[in-house]
């Protein structure tokens, strides 16, 4: 199967970042001093989303200075120092001044100091405090084996619950005191799910386990400005939202297309990086999802924002996959009715789709030349032969290669698939149809062999790129959900 992914490293100009015209400066300029660095190359990196990406590079001098200068500001955020063997040496936040020095400690770098950014000694002191309580956390977890008594262990438990709650104290007032800092961006990216409880003020208002979930629901994105070029300068962000789609929002096309539109209509304008990223992001993970049915989001979000729609920052090839994607996926969505197919049987008679009756009607595409279904094929027979055919299944087999057709034929009768509809597509179709109604390949999404629908009795799709091996169980619930 070929799949698409659609975010590509997007480091031309909007990488780069945006000026702060109420500074000051209105260039950057960030310096590092080491003896370790004396004459070496180093590079200057930066997240974008869940990537790292180079964006300059500088030698350092005899006694190790390395300065990277700039023109313009680059975007707050985590940014790194890294060595010409792409290892990140530092990880050190780009201010909003970004006129700072760092003296680095390559033995300790939390002794590194810093000079004209109180943004990166406060990252540094939180990373610093962040260490000692993850020592108190692994000292405590190393003692759990020794214990003899359920009353030692859940003094212990508590004990590691304490330290949590420093670290989230910490957090929460460092957030409280500097809202608007890039420190506190971070905190409330990475906040984890089960601190959004310990913040509700009156617990006695939230009745049950729903309420809580919808109070939490409501409160995950509350202070998330998505608009804020901040957001792709960390690799927090794409955690946060998945967490959100996983455990806050429903599993359903209709539920999950809410909240993505939610999320894209409050990122401004359509040119600005965080809509490029986010919709490339959502459009990624939904053409090809883990769970059936959710590629609906892709062709719901592609219909909304990029049908016809040109955008400065959409690459040729960018927008040639998004229109690939939804060609592939569009007529053969879970809940929709079929497109007809027009064949002929091995007898050379007619027969198209739509004619077949039955509760429910297992529809294949393959090829005598594939081996991967002369090997599938026997299997699926024995399940129509055990389980199916008491159902009252019919299978509705499509040999797409008609160039094979005395192969077809022997193999049929080799594997006594005589009981199927066995079909090859024909050559003339009598009525008001056009080349794009007839071309099954791009309907049915078949760029490999086997691929395998489940239809209902009036031919809607229930299943697709799932096991056949589960339609039995597909088929329980979805006549419970009929009932």
């Amino acid at each position: 199967m070929k799949y698409y992914v659609f975010i590509f490293y997007l480091i031309y100009l909007h990488t780069i970042g945006y000026a702060q015209n109420e500074n000051k400066f209105k260039n950057s300029r960030i310096e590092f001093k080491s003896e370790a660095f004396q004459n070496k190359m180093y590079y200057l990196a930066g997240y974008y989303g869940k990537y790292t990406v180079l964006l300059d590079s500088a030698n350092a001098s005899n006694v190790g200075s390395i300065i990277f200068k700039k023109g313009k500001k680059y975007t707050e955020g985590i940014y790194l120092l890294v060595d010409k063997e792409k290892k990140i040496v530092l990880e050190f936040m780009m201010d909003t001044i970004q006129q700072f020095s760092i003296e680095v400690d390559s033995v300790d770098l939390n002794k590194s100091s810093v000079k004209n950014s109180k943004t990166n000694q406060d990252f540094f002191d939180f990373n610093f405090f962040l260490k000692n309580k993850f020592e108190e956390l692994d000292n405590l977890n190393t003692n759990f084996s020794n214990l003899k008594t359920n009353a030692d262990s859940l003094l212990l438990k508590n004990k590691m619950i304490a330290v949590q709650k420093e670290i989230n104290s910490y957090k929460f007032k460092f957030i409280k005191e500097h809202p608007k800092n890039v420190i506190s961006l971070l905190f409330k990216l990475s906040q984890p799910i089960e601190t959004y409880f310990e913040d509700i003020e009156n617990p006695s208002t939230l009745y049950n386990s729903n309420d809580s979930l919808k109070y939490v629901k409501n409160n995950f994105f509350k202070e998330i400005d998505f608009s804020d070029p901040r957001l792709l300068r960390n690799p927090f962000l794409e955690k946060k939202i998945e967490t959100y789609f996983n455990s806050l929002v429903v599993n359903s096309a209709e539920e999950i297309t809410k909240e993505v539109f939610k999320i894209l209509d409050k990122t401004g304008s359509k040119e600005n990086e965080t809509f490029s990223y986010l919709s490339l992001y959502f459009m990624n993970t939904y053409s090809n999802p883990k769970i059936m049915g959710l590629d609906r989001v892709f062709i719901n979000v592609y219909n909304k924002y990029f049908k016809n729609q040109e955008y400065s920052w959409l690459t040729i090839s960018q927008k040639l996959s998004l229109n690939d994607t939804n060609r592939d996926l569009k007529d053969n969505l879970i809940g929709n009715l079929s497109p007809n197919l027009f064949m002929k049987t091995i007898q050379d008679k007619r027969i198209d789709l739509y004619e077949v009756k039955a509760p429910f009607t297992v529809l294949i595409f393959w090829d005598p030349s594939c081996g991967h279904c002369i090997k599938e094929i026997p299997k699926i027979k024995k399940m129509y032969d055990d389980l199916w055919k008491t159902k009252g299944i019919k299978v509705f087999a499509v040999n797409i290669n008609v160039d094979l057709n005395i192969d077809w034929r022997k193999y049929i009768e080799k594997e006594n698939l005589n009981e199927w509809i066995n079909v090859y597509p024909s050559s003339e179709v009598v009525g008001n149809y056009t080349k794009e109604d007839v071309d099954f390949q791009t309907l049915f999404n078949v760029h490999q062999t086997p691929v395998l629908y489940l239809l209902d009795a009036n031919k809607k799709f229930i299943a697709k790129k799932v096991g056949y091996e589960k339609y039995l169980d597909i088929i329980k619930n979805y006549e419970i959900k009929l009932k």
